[in-house]
């Protein structure tokens, strides 16, 4: 992965977000939004003016502001990770990790912030999914490309975190409008204008990082990584237009699935080493 790629990846973020939109309602059997709707959403909000709620401070625009650094620090690290896998170390792995973590605490953070009812409801299921799905994650990426099997282990693993991540059907529902079932949208109720914009471009942003981290995964299989990340894209929508959204209670099922995909593919690895 080169600068280049970086760079088609903060151009293009939104463009990957309405692909998938227009995808889902297509599938579901209604005409979807453009594919450069989420560019034009971006430009209305920053037109408008930056809004916190009534109890918000200065502390969600910093917040939002470091959730969207995090995000590009993410793409600026993605070229030494993929591109010499040999020189990659576990500490390379666990720091990629962490910037997904710290991304999601600054979004925490902003959300508690606003005091918001709902806002808090949504932080709690938001803290309780990440802290089931931290375990697959790192897991997955150090069993990554050892072997084929393990990598298409590996990066099925991958692709369910990615769920988590983006906040995708059946973990969560980015085109719901029940404040009682929102996660990752409940927690940005309050802002509006620029700081509001900022969270969804960096959200894209990780969005994409993801899907490129699943497709370099499952590449290690002998399939090429275009084709890899061109299908972790289609497969978003197609399990979101077929499958329901999971209760609250369910979802740590899922994850468990992860979790034990990354054990398979780490076992598979170690045992590989051995031999």
């Amino acid at each position: 992965m080169t600068l280049l790629q970086v760079l088609a990846i903060l151009v293009f973020a939104p463009l990957v977000q309405g692909v998938l939109a227009s995808m889902r309602a297509w599938l579901s059997g209604r005409p979807g939004p453009p594919f450069l709707q989420p560019y034009r959403d971006l430009a209305k909000l920053l037109r408008k003016e930056p809004r916190a709620g009534r109890a918000g401070s200065l502390v969600g625009f910093v917040a939002a502001g470091f959730a969207l650094g995090t995000a590009v620090t993410i793409l600026m690290v993605l070229p030494h990770i993929l591109g010499d896998s040999v020189r990659t170390t576990a500490l390379d792995v666990v720091a990629l990790v962490l910037l997904f973590a710290l991304g999601r605490a600054a979004v925490v953070i902003a959300a508690l912030d606003t005091d918001s009812s709902f806002s808090a409801m949504a932080v709690g299921r938001e803290i309780a999914f990440a802290a089931i799905v931290e375990a697959p994650f790192l897991l997955a990426l150090l069993a990554a490309r050892s072997t084929p099997s393990s990598a298409l282990l590996a990066g099925s693993a991958l692709f369910i975190v990615l769920l988590f991540e983006s906040a995708r059907v059946p973990v969560d529902n980015q085109e719901t409008h029940y404040e009682l079932t929102m996660i990752h949208e409940g927690m940005l109720l309050e802002y509006a204008g620029p700081v509001f914009a900022a969270w969804q471009y960096g959200a894209q942003l990780r969005q994409v990082a993801m899907l490129v981290l699943v497709a370099f995964v499952l590449a290690g299989s002998g399939l090429p990584m275009t084709l890899c990340f061109v299908a972790a894209v289609m497969a978003i929508p197609f399990v979101e237009a077929f499958q329901a959204k999971m209760r609250l209670f369910d979802v740590p099922q899922l994850a468990t699935a992860a979790t034990l995909l990354a054990l398979a593919a780490l076992g598979i690895d170690i045992i590989g080493g051995v031999r």
